[in-house]
């Protein structure tokens, strides 16, 4: 808990630091200058919705259009990073498209409102229509790879699973992807899902040979040994759950479903 609350200010700090660089690299009047300095310091002694207010203030006073962007983008990064309203923060960023055409600007906004809506409102039509944007994005886009994954991601999450499918299919055309080997995990669980249970064995088996972190590794081999359990195929479910215990973190779960598979085969012997 402690971590994460100093994980979540250095964000804030962060945040602060960089929509601050923003604005200095700016040229503005000496009155917008001002008003936009109280702003700043309204958000560093943390009063968010005096900071807010002011910005508001200076949209009124219908500022250039590179102005207008970089406070929309504040006033988003203030409603989710700062007051966990992200539903108005997803407003703030799309105003920013009808002020500017830079690709940087129109990607950033892209991305956290796609950001927004998969992680935090687990709106997955939204995130939909953002990372299809930022996959589609001519160029090619940097962090193209991430954008296809979290579509794949996304698609799987909606329960859209064709679409799931095809996507992370695509992804493993291309041993260079950087989520290649994360895709065979995920191709696990859309099957798993799905209760196809061999299909899902068969694919967290691809991704057992590939991957390397050790607490993946030790997730995977539960989850197949709960497909096993599930087919009946018990010797199997049994020796996979006892090659974690130690490793995998929840002892009790892990005992129980020991004790549980045991039972069942002294049961059919009898």
């Amino acid at each position: 808990m402690m971590i994460s609350m100093i994980q979540t200010q250095k964000i804030k700090i962060l945040a602060l630091i960089l929509i601050s660089a923003f604005f200095l690299s700016c040229d503005f009047t000496p009155r917008l200058h001002k008003k936009i300095l109280g702003a700043q310091e309204y958000i560093r002694l943390q009063q968010y919705r005096k900071a807010i207010s002011q910005y508001e203030l200076i949209l009124k006073d219908n500022p250039p259009n590179d102005i207008k962007v970089k406070i929309y983008y504040q006033l988003g990064e203030l409603y989710s990073i700062n007051l966990g309203e992200n539903r108005k923060a997803i407003n703030y960023y799309r105003e920013i498209k009808n002020f500017t055409d830079s690709p940087i600007w129109l990607v950033k906004s892209e991305e956290r409102i796609g950001e927004i809506s998969f992680t935090y409102l687990k709106d997955y039509k939204l995130s939909e229509k953002s990372y299809k944007l930022l996959v589609d994005f001519t160029p090619r886009l940097e962090r193209f790879d991430f954008y296809q994954f979290r579509l794949a991601q996304n698609f799987l999450r909606a329960n859209e699973y064709e679409q799931a499918y095809g996507e992370f299919l695509k992804i493993q055309v291309s041993t260079n992807h950087k989520f290649y080997v994360e895709s065979f995990y995920q191709m696990g669980l859309l099957n798993f899902q799905k209760k196809n249970w061999k299909e899902a064995v068969e694919d967290w088996k691809e991704y057992l040979k590939r991957e390397t972190r050790k607490e993946n590794l030790v997730q995977t081999k539960f989850l197949m040994a709960n497909a096993y359990e599930t087919m009946e195929e018990l010797k199997k479910a049994y020796n996979l759950y006892y090659s974690i215990l130690g490793e995998y973190p929840n002892t009790e779960v892990l005992q129980n479903r020991l004790n549980s598979i045991f039972h069942r085969r002294v049961s059919r012997k009898r």
